[in-house]
């Protein structure tokens, strides 16, 4: 796109991360920002395309650094192969990038699919970019295994991950282990050489082995309080070393179900904002409605409760980034811009692109979202493209 192919956005309400909202609007070429419009200054003559967003929202495109499949695809279908067509899909959401995260699968199985998604990482081509793999497992506490398969978790195996690593270079971003199972510090060490992101998750951890994997090198929580020990007063667990530690990011599900919105609330008082990450944890069938579908094998029925399998096990949330977003205000009563820092400039900068994504300002992508003040996605930009038009 050259500067004569350029799009001007006008009349919004422009909402940074953190900032004051401010009305007005953007002109983006060769998919970036290239400045931005005060409300009275009209588009320059040369952009040839003008959307009026009728004065609704104008945020940054949504980054979710946990997400497992979407449309009535799982990421690990087919040996990876359905994931471009769920990233496309994802926008319909607001999500711009996100990290497809694949579950404890057999070792064949999760070096196909590896190595078929970390080939199309940082690719757009009309949808979501790919930033990199989230590994939710294999080295998982069978205790705490929520909706993972039994049958493939396993101990901690330095050659497997190797061999994981060599066959997407740079892809694996967050590997979720429990710190108790044998070989897991050697593990950890292992993925911070190699630049991996060493998660706590599915795990029965006590606090002094959850804090000592800290010290060793956890800094992230995969969906905490889900599928760990309770935190109780005179036995903190894992939760507690999590919650008192200034190093460890926290993820957050916001459906209403997963947590307790109480519990959102006093995480906003326990953890700094800057650590809190807020992702979906979605399904196949994330956003969708429906009352029961097959997941690896297994039934699972929709309700009011959520996404469960026969025994009431949760396998993951149906909530859509953009209501979850909603909820967080709702829950919190934060104001929009600041609930957003959670959804864009966190895991923006948590995986090291904060200098392009996360925010809006000039040079950053055009990766953008438009919503009502429902919380409804009408459109969706990536690279400067729209992606998700709603109808």
């Amino acid at each position: 796109m050259t500067s004569r192919q350029a799009t001007a956005i006008i009349n919004a309400l422009i909402l940074r991360p953190g900032y004051t909202p401010s009305r007005g609007g953007l002109v983006v070429s060769n998919g970036k920002i290239k400045r931005l419009l005060p409300e009275s200054v009209p588009p320059p003559e040369f952009v040839r395309t003008v959307i009026d967003a009728r004065g609704r929202y104008l945020v940054p495109g949504f980054i979710d650094l946990h997400v497992h499949g979407g449309g009535g695809n799982d990421f690990s279908d087919n040996e990876g192969r359905m994931v471009l067509g769920i990233m496309k899909y994802l926008a319909r959401f607001g999500i711009t990038a996100a990290l497809p995260t694949i579950a404890t699968s057999s070792r064949k199985s999760l070096l196909k699919i590896v190595s078929y998604i970390g080939s199309h990482c940082a690719e757009k081509k009309g949808r979501g970019e790919i930033l990199g793999i989230n590994l939710e497992g294999p080295y998982l506490n069978i205790g705490k295994r929520g909706a993972q398969p039994l049958r493939f978790i396993r101990r901690p195996d330095e050659s497997e991950v190797k061999e994981l690593l060599e066959a997407a270079p740079g892809s694996i971003k967050i590997m979720t282990l429990a710190p108790e199972v044998k070989g897991a510090r050697k593990l950890i060490r292992l993925l911070r050489r190699n630049g991996v992101i060493p998660a706590i998750g599915h795990t029965t951890a006590d606090y002094e082995t959850a804090r000592l994997a800290i010290k060793t090198g956890i800094s992230y929580a995969t969906h905490l309080f889900n599928s760990y020990p309770p935190l109780l007063h005179r036995c903190p667990g894992a939760v507690g070393a999590i919650l008192e530690s200034e190093k460890v990011n926290v993820e957050i599900l916001c459906d209403g179900i997963h947590l307790s919105p109480v519990i959102i609330r006093l995480l906003f008082h326990l953890k700094p904002i800057d650590r809190l990450l807020l992702v979906t944890d979605g399904i196949a069938v994330l956003g969708r409605r429906i009352k029961k579908f097959i997941m690896g094998g297994r039934e699972v029925i929709v309700d009011a409760g959520g996404a469960r399998l026969l025994d009431g096990t949760l396998v993951g949330s149906m909530v859509p980034m953009n209501y979850a977003l909603r909820n967080v205000v709702r829950f919190t009563g934060i104001p929009l811009s600041k609930a957003l820092i959670l959804a864009t400039l966190n895991p923006a900068r948590l995986l090291g692109v904060e200098n392009r994504k996360g925010d809006i300002r000039r040079g950053m992508d055009a990766d953008l979202v438009i919503m009502d003040k429902h919380y409804n996605v009408k459109r969706t930009i990536i690279a400067g493209e729209t992606i998700y038009l709603m109808k």
